[in-house]
């Protein structure tokens, strides 16, 4: 086993990597990487908390260590390798390369031959690497990172003397020079460095290394320089230096390092990040690619005395629901592990299924939609518990977030104001939709990346002149100065010194202007360019990939040996290409991705996504990135079935905007009619309730062959068709479905159930209950616990249509108690709100108002519109019920407009008809008239329960405006339509006529509806009714005719 410490975290068993993902978190690694500097010490408990938690201990941080050690141990595959002791834990045996490294750098120093000096530091330096780059701001790393350093130093000096002494000046000058820029104080190194000058036949440049040397100790120590410094100097004057040596085929010098530039030229974004984030707002950072974004949001986390949970998005996984939310939610995790202890089982479960690596292996399984849910609720309460009183969200590259991912941001932002947010992306990528739906009605500031002043790329350059040469031919942004530099420190056109790099020459000037003119893509292409053999491959490779992946992922892609693709992958990660990430190797930016990919041919480019669709394929991945790649190979077949795939298991998530994207996908590549019907029947489902559903479903239904496959689509179609066009319509495509279902009792139990809904609406009960109890007859025998609940539901809401209002309420009770016992709670919205609508009805508006909301919260969680406007609308009517007008008018205005925006006509009819009551109820009758008219309106003459409530309700309104003129006509028609549940209200509008007329048989009729009313339960319309059976007339309150607007005791 082989621990890499220097140049990037890494782990190899038998010369193979182990996938950083295979530790399940940054933590794991951040722990390995703690014991093996103080391998083979033990390390005691608190230093471990200390190091891994340095913002927040968790709760109980010897156990959240020993969750981490379980994990790192089963990723290493051995569990001896660490060692448990008393209050503690070590690394047990293994190979760690810094310790090499020190080995070799002490072998240097006890070396009694020149020789050996140099094979013992050359071998030491071969090994350098910068020490533990991901704790660069860890305090626990600072002393072994400052101790590597210093040992690197020493190293360079004792293989430079050690190469003068043997008559090979030039490598002795690389190795001092990078001593020197290393520690420019560092008066062994410079003599060294000034003693290779001159024997390699520079003198000038010794003594300018001299003079810089007493320049330096003058100001920054003010002691001059040694004897040893003055003496070298003067032999230099006098050209009686160290003699020229001439090396006929000197050997090459080993590439100079060039290390990540200094932070400059954001110190104002930086501040105003951090003021967003000390007001706990949510900010959002954009610039072009190359601007800085990723390494502002690092200097953020740095000194952020918050917990920080981060992630960033990949483009593949756009289409891949919860990608984001994945990263996010193992970062939360990590805070404490006693976190997913708190979470209910299902949630628990849901979260497990996302995070295997926190999974106990049994679980019981839930439907897609109730997987979703509790996933948006575990993800919640995980965040919920990470953020504590204070953490902040920081998120890169958001303008590739899935929708889902994007939706638990924005439920857990809505909910917690303790969680501040920063989101980093391309301005130009990002729908502005996509920030307000994470902000919300939060504060936050836009901060936006331009160029770099010139004095910042000053202090990244360290040289005048030369910043202002490549400012003025760049376009300003780090990434493109960074790329100047880079290749002049390639050409060896620059040597480093203290504060940068310096020109070897005043023509490297006009180099520079002509690298930066050239454009940072072309600088680019140069440096991919000088690759070859394997490392091209495998650049071209993860370019494609465009995400993080396994170097076994790479090597099966390319078809190559997985060590020479590990070695290929630490010679480009030296060249600055690639990087080493959370879940394996990508390009080192975005910007070479496209640039390499850019480069490519179009025959080379298929090629290469058509091995890597074969070996994702192999990989059981994602389909929505396998079908890319197959798309982008050519085979437009195999592509279009891995969208439909990726589509349907999208939709059997319920991650609709997904489900959506990928059949997009899917149908432009124009596949054959059966796959076309499929893929547009995922699309009518995941955009149910539109009209271009309703288009989309009867597509693939054209395309559909007989049998159970289009009996079912037509029973979908007929649900569609009912509540946004025609319900008779539907009600006819539900007799063909059962005809088409024959003898498969699946799907003629899903026609039945169907049906007896339509029917149920359509005022047919009779027949409607007769179905419902066919189809439940299937189901039971079956064992379609799904279906039994639905036809439980049916009956439920059956019950209530029939005016058996009590009886229904308490029915939707068990139902709703049903679906959320068994997972499903998606289907928990409808019974619930309906039994608030219910209880409002039974004169409990307040019980009626918690049922409602309780119901609105889910759906809300649900991201579900529908759902979502039929709570609001039966709040709405329970706040006006209890007299809180103004909220009720809030509410069933939001219902309106979710309505409309999701195209359905029945609730667009019952948020008309709840904003009427709330103007009834505030006083505002004409206007109140307008909206029962909208009500009756979009009801039309097809959706009678509410073209009844709409005809009584203008009814009433008529009565107490004096206006009776056509009232008949409206009562008529509000008693001879719908259901019974609503002709209480059609009677009671009856009676008010009545008796603004006077009529002497007001009385009698009255007391008909009342016990009509008392025996259904409408309680909402007794206490009135009571008083209009006792004597006829006007009443004396304006309000009259309406169900009471003020609270009223519930009994109990």
């Amino acid at each position: 086993m082989q621990l890499q410490l220097l140049g990037r975290f890494q782990v190899r068993r038998d010369g193979r990597e182990v996938p950083p993902a295979a530790f399940g978190g940054r933590k794991v690694r951040a722990l390995l990487r703690v014991l093996a500097v103080r391998r083979p010490d033990l390390v005691p408990h608190d230093v471990l908390a200390e190091a891994l938690w340095p913002d927040r201990l968790p709760a109980d941080p010897a156990a959240n260590l020993g969750v981490l050690v379980n994990r790192a141990r089963r990723a290493l595959g051995d569990p001896a390798l660490i060692v448990t002791g008393t209050g503690g834990y070590a690394l047990g045996d293994c190979e760690v390369d810094a310790g090499r490294f020190l080995a070799a750098v002490e072998a240097s120093r006890t070396a009694d031959t020149d020789g050996a000096v140099l094979q013992a530091a050359s071998t030491a330096l071969a090994l350098w690497g910068e020490p533990l780059p991901e704790d660069s701001y860890a305090e626990w790393a600072s002393e072994p990172r400052e101790r590597l350093h210093r040992a690197r130093v020493e190293a360079a000096e004792r293989a430079a003397g050690a190469a003068l002494a043997l008559g090979d000046p030039r490598r002795a000058s690389s190795w001092a020079a990078d001593a020197v820029a290393a520690e420019p104080l560092r008066e062994s190194a410079t003599l060294v460095l000034a003693e290779a000058l001159a024997a390699a036949g520079d003198p000038a440049a010794a003594l300018a290394r001299l003079a810089d040397l007493r320049v330096r100790l003058s100001d920054e120590l003010g002691v001059d320089p040694s004897a040893a410094v003055d003496a070298l100097r003067l032999a230099l004057l006098r050209g009686a230096g160290p003699a020229v040596v001439r090396v006929s085929a000197p050997a090459p010098a080993a590439p100079r390092v060039f290390g990540e530039p200094v932070f400059s030229g954001r110190a104002e974004e930086l501040v105003r990040l951090r003021t967003a984030v000390d007001a706990r707002q949510v900010a959002g950072l954009a610039g072009v690619a190359g601007a800085g974004k990723s390494r502002l949001l690092a200097e953020l986390t740095r000194s952020c005395p918050l917990p920080v949970l981060a992630a960033r998005a990949f483009l593949p996984e756009r289409a891949e629901a919860w990608g984001l939310a994945r990263s996010l939610l193992r970062e939360a995790l990590a805070t404490d592990a006693a976190v997913a202890d708190t979470l209910p089982p299902r949630v628990r479960h849901a979260v497990e299924c996302l995070l295997p690596e926190w999974g106990s292996g049994s679980a019981a399984a839930v439907d897609g939609e109730s997987g979703r849910a509790l996933l948006l609720a575990g993800g919640l309460r995980v965040l919920e518990v990470a953020a504590g009183t204070g953490a902040v969200l920081v998120v890169d590259d958001l303008q590739w977030a899935d929708p889902s991912s994007v939706l638990l941001l924005g439920s857990a932002l809505a909910r917690l104001p303790q969680l501040a947010a920063v989101f980093a992306f391309r301005g130009e990528e990002l729908a502005p939709s996509v920030m307000a739906e994470l902000r919300g009605g939060r504060p936050g500031d836009d901060v936006v990346l331009g160029p770099l002043p010139v004095a910042s790329v000053g202090r990244m350059v360290g040289h005048d002149e030369l910043a202002s040469t490549v400012a003025a031919a760049t376009d300003g942004t780090p990434f493109a100065v960074v790329e100047v530099l880079r290749e002049l420190v390639r050409r060896d056109a620059v040597v480093p010194f203290a504060h940068g790099w310096q020109p070897r020459s005043p023509d490297v000037l006009a180099l520079a202007a002509e690298l930066g003119r050239e454009g940072q893509r072309r600088t680019l292409r140069r440096r991919v360019a000088r690759q070859g053999g394997v490392p091209a491959e495998v650049l071209a490779v993860l370019a494609l990939l465009a995400r993080e992946a396994p170097a076994s992922t790479i090597a099966s892609a390319c078809g190559s040996d997985p060590r020479a693709v590990l070695d290929a992958l630490s010679a480009l990660a030296a060249a600055g290409l690639v990087r080493l990430g959370e879940r394996g190797w990508a390009t080192a930016h975005d910007l070479v991705a496209e640039t390499v990919v850019a480069g490519m041919d179009a025959g080379g480019r298929g090629r290469l996504h058509g091995l890597l669709a074969r070996a994702l394929d192999a990989e059981d991945a994602d389909p929505s990135e396998t079908a890319r790649h197959h798309r982008d190979a050519g085979n437009a077949h195999e592509a279009a079935l891995a969208f439909a795939r990726a589509a349907a298991a999208s939709l059997a998530a319920h991650a609709t905007g997904e489900a959506t994207a990928m059949a997009v996908a899917g149908l432009a590549l124009d596949p054959p009619p059966a796959l076309r019907a499929d893929l547009l029947a995922v699309r009518a489902e995941a955009d149910a309730g539109t009209r271009a559903a309703l288009t989309d479903l009867r597509a693939a239904l054209s395309a559909t062959g007989p049998g159970p496959l289009r009996s079912r689509r037509m029973s979908r179609l007929a649900m569609l068709t009912f509540g946004a066009e025609d319900p008779h319509r539907a009600a006819e495509l539900a007799e063909l479905a059962i005809v088409e279902a024959a003898a498969d009792a699946g799907a003629r139990a899903f026609a039945l159930e169907t049906a007896a809904i339509l029917d149920m609406n359509l005022g047919r009960p009779d027949r409607g209950r007769d179905r419902a109890e066919a189809a439940l007859d299937v189901y039971r025998v079956s064992g379609d616990a799904a279906g039994v609940a639905r036809i439980l539901d049916g009956r439920a809401m059956a019950t209530f249509l029939d005016g058996r209002i009590a009886a229904g309420v308490e029915t939707f009770g068990r139902v709703a108690q049903l679906f959320t016992d068994s997972g499903e709670l998606l289907r928990v919205v409808t019974p619930r709100s309906t039994r608030g609508h219910g209880l409002v009805f039974l004169g409990r508006p307040a019980d009626g108002l918690a049922e409602a909301t309780a119901a609105l919260h889910l759906a809300r969680d649900l991201d579900a519109p529908e759902r979502c406007a039929y709570a609001l609308w039966h709040r709405s009517e329970a706040l006006s019920a209890l007299g809180e007008t103004a909220e009720a008018e809030a509410d069933a205005r939001e219902a309106l407009a979710t309505a409309r925006g999701v195209d359905h006509r029945g609730w667009t009819a019952t948020a008309h008809r709840a904003l009427g009551i709330a103007l009834v109820a505030r006083g505002e009758l004409d206007d109140a008239a307008a909206e029962f008219a909208a009500s009756s309106a979009a009801a039309g003459e097809s959706l009678t329960l509410f073209a009844s409530w709409a005809a009584a309700r203008a009814a009433l309104v008529a009565v107490a405006r004096g206006a009776l003129a056509g009232v008949d006509e409206m009562v008529a028609r509000a008693l001879a339509t719908g259901p019974p549940l609503g002709h209480y209200e059609a009677r009671l509008a009856e009676v008010e006529l009545l008796a603004a007329r006077e009529d002497p048989g007001t009385a009698a009729r009255s007391a008909d509806a009342l016990t009509v009313a008392r025996d259904g339960g409408h309680t909402a319309s007794v206490e009135r009714l009571v008083q209009l059976s006792g004597a006829a007339g006007p009443h004396p309150d304006s309000s009259r005719g309406f169900p009471r607007t003020t609270p009223v005791s519930d009994p109990g």
